[in-house]
C-alpha cells in the first residue's frame, strides 16, 4: 500500500511539473512580433497558448487613478518618450517589485518606472522587450461586428469593421527584460 502511494504521488509530482512547462511560462521562447501583428492577435485562435514579444520605450501618455490592485495600460513606442511610432500598449501590475510598475501620486511621463524580471528598476529612456502568454478563449466564437474609428485615404476619420476576434484575457504571464 506504501509503495502505491508513492507511486501516485511520483506520478502527480512529474504530471505537474509536464503540464506547467506547457503552460506558456516565462521561461519559455517567446515570437517577436511587430505592431501590426500584435493588434491581429485576438483573430488567430492558434494564438492561444503561444509566447510573444514586443520590443520599445515605455511610456504612459494619460493621468491615470492607480490602487494597489489594478493594473495599467504602458504603451510601447519606437523612441523613448512617446516619440516616434506606438508599437502596442500592455496591462502591467502596478507596484509589482519584477515585471511590473510604479509611478507616484504625482507624477510627470518621465516618472514611470518599470520592473524586469529580477527586479532592476528600467525608465522611459531604457529600450524593454516584454514577453506575454496569449489567452483567448477558442471555445466560443469569435466576436464579430466590432467597428473602431480609422483613418480614410485623405486623413478623414471613418468608422470600419473590425475582423471576427476571440474572447480572452489576451496577454498574461508578463516577462519584462532590458532589450538587448
Amino acid at each position: 500500500m506504501k509503495t502505491m502511494k508513492m507511486t501516485i504521488m511520483a506520478l502527480l509530482t512529474v504530471s505537474t511539473f509536464a503540464i506547467l512547462s506547457c503552460d506558456g511560462g516565462t521561461d519559455q521562447p517567446a515570437t517577436p512580433i511587430n505592431a501590426d501583428q500584435f493588434e491581429k492577435l485576438y483573430e488567430n485562435k492558434e494564438n492561444d497558448g503561444k509566447r510573444f514579444s514586443l520590443t520599445g520605450y515605455p511610456y504612459l501618455n494619460s493621468d491615470v487613478t492607480v490602487r494597489n490592485d489594478m493594473k495599467i495600460a504602458v504603451s510601447l513606442h519606437s523612441e523613448p518618450l512617446g516619440k516616434g511610432d506606438y508599437i502596442g500598449s500592455l496591462d502591467l501590475p502596478y507596484k509589482e517589485n519584477k515585471n511590473g510598475m510604479y509611478i507616484p501620486d504625482k507624477f510627470t511621463a518621465a516618472d514611470l518606472q518599470v520592473f524586469d524580471n529580477e527586479g532592476n528598476s528600467l525608465g522611459v529612456n531604457d529600450k524593454v522587450t516584454i514577453s506575454f502568454k496569449m489567452n483567448l478563449d477558442t471555445r466560443r466564437a469569435p466576436r464579430t461586428g466590432i467597428k473602431k474609428l480609422e483613418k480614410d485615404a485623405n486623413g478623414n476619420p471613418k468608422m470600419v469593421e473590425q475582423k471576427p476576434a476571440y474572447y480572452g484575457d489576451g496577454p498574461s504571464r508578463i516577462k519584462i527584460e532590458k532589450a538587448k
